[in-house]
């Protein structure tokens, strides 16, 4: 059975209700720290539109995967939401190619049937004009701006959590064990996909790990999400760029905590 989070009015009225409940808890924010790397995969004869793919891809031919970016999370998650900020710096040769892939991201927000749910996000790259989405639930809409100012509005269909919160979007539970629909953003664009749960062993750090690999697919692309069975906490995300640059990214957590995260 699919998980959606649709907006109807109920369920919006549910959601406020969320918001006022969780403002008279009191609970202790569960602190979170992460470093991850990045690495792309090029497919064979695959496009490579600009210079810094064309450098990654040329290197890929040689080495396989190459580590493109190293990136950072503190932030905290409880009961009430989450507070999260991320950093991604790209390896020299990417950053000398173009200044402006270095990436710093923040990301506030609840979580609605145990998904997270994204009340504002925004993400700076490099010199280039900050994207910001804000949630607006009293209109039900989603507010896009940049540096130009307002870009635009789209209506709220479904609860969308980022792409820095995505891999964390189940934490603090048992992994889904039935199909799970999630909505994600960019801060420029709103994608969906349904992710369909599969128990795997992944391996962290030398150590094998019971998780589930969550896998769909979006905007012409796969996504594939690999979490701890017990709490959710994530472990490695890979999304198919194939429509576009015939490509893999894969986000690999270099460390996870023993004990479980529970909020």
């Amino acid at each position: 059975m699919k998980k959606y989070i649709h907006f109807t009015s109920s369920a919006l009225a549910l959601v406020v209700q969320c918001f006022a409940l969780t403002a008279s808890q009191t609970a202790v924010a569960a602190p979170i720290s992460a470093s991850w790397v990045y690495k792309i995969s090029i497919v064979k004869g695959a496009p490579t539109p600009d210079m810094a793919s064309k450098a990654i891809a040329a290197t890929g031919m040689i080495f396989g995967a190459v580590t493109v970016a190293d990136g950072s999370d503190v932030g905290t998650i409880d009961a009430k939401g989450f507070n999260l900020r991320s950093h991604v710096k790209v390896a020299t040769l990417l950053s000398m190619l173009d200044s402006n892939l270095n990436m710093g991201r923040q990301s506030n927000g609840i979580f609605v049937n145990g998904i997270a749910f994204t009340q504002r996000y925004s993400d700076k790259r490099g010199s280039n004009p900050e994207l910001l989405m804000v949630t607006n639930l009293k209109q039900k809409q989603f507010a896009f701006t940049n540096g130009a100012g307002p870009a635009r509005i789209e209506p709220m269909k479904y609860a969308t959590v980022d792409i820095a919160m995505l891999p964390y979007a189940f934490i603090g539970r048992l992994a889904p064990k039935t199909m799970s629909f999630v909505a994600f953003t960019d801060g420029k664009s709103i994608y969906s996909t349904s992710l369909t749960p599969r128990p795997e062993k992944f391996e962290v750090a030398g150590k094998l790990i019971p998780a589930v690999r969550l896998s769909g697919t979006a905007s012409g692309g796969t996504l594939d999400l690999w979490i701890r069975e017990a709490d959710g906490y994530p472990l490695h995300m890979r999304v198919g760029l194939n429509a576009q640059y015939g490509a893999v990214l894969d986000q690999q957590i270099e460390a996870v905590p023993t004990a479980l995260f529970i909020r």
